[in-house]
C-alpha cells in the first residue's frame, strides 16, 4: 500500500495513520482534523489501483469540406472562390475542445446547424452521434484528432470552459445523484463502478434506485461523491476519471495552456456562434462582414462578435449556496479538488 497525505486541504505534516476502506471513516477523520486544526492531518493507507488510460483525443481539428461548398453553390449561394477571396483558406483547420458539462450539447447542436444548413432536434437517445465528430452524420466537415501542437499558437482555435465547482456539481446532478428523473442512468451504471474502483472503495457503499426501465442503478449522495473524488485526487489519478469529472486542465489544456488558445470562452458567451462561424468561414459569417484571420490576439475580426443571441441556455446548476446539504467538510474537499483548475482558468472565468 502507498501513503498519501491530506495536504490538499490542510498544509500540515501528517503523523496519524489509519486504514481507510469506508467513506465514513474518511468523513470522521477529516471532520476531526477540521475541528482540531492545530493538529496534524491523518495519513491514509490506500491500496494500489491499476491505472486506466484512454486513447481518445482531447481536441479536434475541423474544417468545412467540399460537400459544404457544393451545397452552397447548388443553392445559388456564395461560390467556393469567393470564400477564398474573403481570406478563408479552405484547407485550414480550426481546433476545438469542449469538456463534458461545459455546454458541449448546445455547442455541437449549433455546430451542426451552421455547417449542415439544417437544425437538429436534440434528444440524447436519437442524437448520440452528435458528440462523435467522425460519425457519418457529420458529412459536411472533415475532422481529425489533434496530435500536432508544435505550431498551435498560430492556428485558429476555440475552447469552452466552465466554473470548476459548478461543473463538478453538475456532473453529480446528472450522473451520480439518487434521482431517477434527473440522472442519465445508462451513464451512471457505466461510470460509477469505475469511479469507485479507481478510488479503492468497496461497491458496498452504493445506494441504489430502480430506473424507468426497471434496472437497478447505483448512486451516491453528494458528500460521499466528494469523498470518492478526493480519494482519487489524493492518489494522483484525477486524470484517469471519466471526462465528466476530470479536471479541465487535464482535458483541453493537457498539451498547451489557455494563453495559447485563440478563443477561451463559455457557452454563455453572447458572441460564441459568430466567433465559431467566422473561424470556420461559413456563409452567414461572410454575409455579416467577412472572415477574420486572427486566431490569438491579431487584428482580424474573429473577436468582433457582440450582442448576438446566445448559443446555449444558462446552466441550471445555480449558485453554490443552493447546495444547503453541503457540510464544512464537503466545502473544504470541493475547494481542494478544484484548486488547480482555478489557478489555471481563473483569469478566463467571468
Amino acid at each position: 500500500a502507498s501513503l498519501f497525505v491530506l495536504y490538499t486541504i490542510f498544509d500540515y505534516d501528517a503523523s496519524v495513520g489509519t486504514s481507510l476502506r469506508d467513506p465514513q471513516d474518511f468523513r470522521d477523520i477529516t471532520a476531526r482534523a477540521l475541528a482540531e486544526k492545530n493538529n496534524p492531518s491523518p495519513l491514509l493507507l490506500l491500496p494500489e489501483i491499476p491505472n486506466k488510460k484512454t486513447d481518445e483525443p482531447t481536441a479536434w481539428d475541423i474544417r468545412l469540406n467540399e460537400r459544404y461548398y457544393h451545397e452552397l453553390d447548388g443553392n445559388g449561394s456564395t461560390s467556393t472562390s469567393r470564400h477564398l477571396e474573403q481570406g478563408h483558406d479552405q484547407d485550414e483547420f480550426t481546433t476545438i475542445c469542449l469538456c463534458p458539462k461545459c455546454g458541449s450539447s448546445s455547442f455541437y447542436t449549433k455546430l451542426y446547424e451552421v455547417t449542415h444548413h439544417t437544425s437538429v432536434t436534440y434528444g440524447y437517445d436519437k442524437t448520440k452521434w452528435l458528440w462523435r465528430l467522425q460519425s457519418p452524420e457529420w458529412k459536411n466537415i472533415d475532422t481529425r484528432g489533434k496530435t500536432n501542437w508544435s505550431r498551435f499558437s498560430s492556428e485558429k482555435s476555440l475552447v469552452l470552459i466552465r466554473d470548476p465547482k459548478k461543473r463538478l456539481l453538475s456532473s453529480w446532478k446528472s450522473k451520480v445523484q439518487c434521482n431517477a428523473d434527473a440522472v442519465d442512468t445508462f451513464d451512471a451504471r457505466r461510470i460509477l463502478p469505475e469511479l469507485l474502483d479507481l478510488a479503492g472503495f468497496s461497491h458496498e457503499i452504493f445506494s441504489y434506485y430502480t430506473d424507468n426501465k426497471g434496472l437497478k442503478t447505483p448512486c451516491l449522495d453528494l458528500s460521499t461523491f466528494l469523498l470518492v473524488m478526493f480519494q482519487i485526487h489524493l492518489q494522483g489519478k484525477e486524470g484517469l476519471v471519466n471526462d465528466h469529472m476530470r479536471p479541465q486542465h487535464l482535458i483541453c489544456f493537457l498539451h498547451v495552456g489557455p494563453e495559447e488558445w485563440g478563443v477561451v470562452t463559455t457557452i454563455d458567451d453572447d458572441g460564441l456562434t459568430c466567433k465559431l462561424e467566422k473561424m470556420l468561414g461559413v456563409e452567414s459569417a461572410i454575409k455579416n462582414g467577412g472572415i477574420g484571420n486572427s486566431s490569438s490576439g491579431g487584428d482580424g475580426d474573429v473577436f468582433d462578435c457582440h450582442d448576438v443571441e446566445k448559443m446555449g441556455k444558462e446552466h441550471t446548476t445555480g449558485k453554490l449556496s443552493e447546495y444547503t446539504t453541503m457540510t464544512e467538510v464537503d466545502e473544504a474537499i470541493l475547494n481542494a479538488i478544484t484548486r488547480a483548475e482555478y489557478e489555471i482558468l481563473g483569469p478566463y472565468l467571468d
